[in-house]
Parts: C-alpha cells; structure tokens; sequence
C-alpha cells in the first residue's frame, strides 16, 4: 500500500475527498509511515 499512495503522490493524482493532488497527510495512518519510506527510497532526483 505505501507504493498504492506513493503512486498517487509522484503522479499528483487528486484525492477525491480533497480535490487537490494527494500529499503524504491525506494517507491513513496505517499506511503513513510505509509510504513515506517508500517515496524516501523511489524520490525523483
């Protein structure tokens, strides 16, 4: 799931329920710390 919402970060999909592209705060907790790692190692450089 990190990378399901790492994903949706990178790509700046909209979050639905905000309509702004999606940020790591819109990510449940649950999947918070996961996706952060995940866009840590996947950064655009």
């Amino acid at each position: 799931m990190g990378a399901f919402y790492g994903n949706k970060i990178l790509q700046g999909e909209l979050n639905d329920k905000t309509g702004a592209a999606w940020k790591i705060e819109d990510v449940p907790k649950l999947w918070r710390e996961k996706t952060q790692a995940w866009l840590d190692e996947h950064k655009e450089e």
